[in-house]
């Protein structure tokens, strides 16, 4: 990075990032290492890591923090880091939660029928 460009970011509470291409990639090689425990079928692995893959990739060819925020288009390069950071923590989450193991048990066929079949009424 050339230096600090902004002095401020505009939103309440997000300070200007110190090192941002250094913190974007090692959140981004966590989040890859998090999703690589998860089996390659997991809708979840794939899309996440072709997203954060293309961002890494942006971030490490890019030396210019602003033409990292327009080519990412997902805001400013500090909002980047706490989108970082979130899918960090949902991935490590995830791992835990395992949702692409089948479930413990089968669920009822009208869970998704509206309205819910077995309301009482209401007086």
């Amino acid at each position: 990075m050339a230096g600090v460009i902004k002095k401020a970011t505009g939103l309440t509470g997000l300070h200007v990032a110190k090192n941002p291409h250094h913190t974007l990639t090692a959140l981004y090689n966590k989040i890859l290492r998090a999703v690589s425990k998860m089996p390659q079928e997991a809708a979840y692995r794939r899309y996440t890591e072709q997203i954060v893959s293309e961002r890494a990739k942006i971030v490490a060819t890019t030396p210019n923090v602003l033409e990292i925020e327009q080519k990412i288009n997902c805001g400013q390069v500090e909002e980047l880091i706490v989108q970082a950071e979130n899918e960090l923590t949902l991935a490590r989450k995830m791992l835990g939660w395992k949702p692409w193991e089948p479930l413990a048990k089968q669920a009822p066929a009208t869970q998704w029928a509206w309205p819910p079949a077995n309301l009482p009424e209401l007086k």
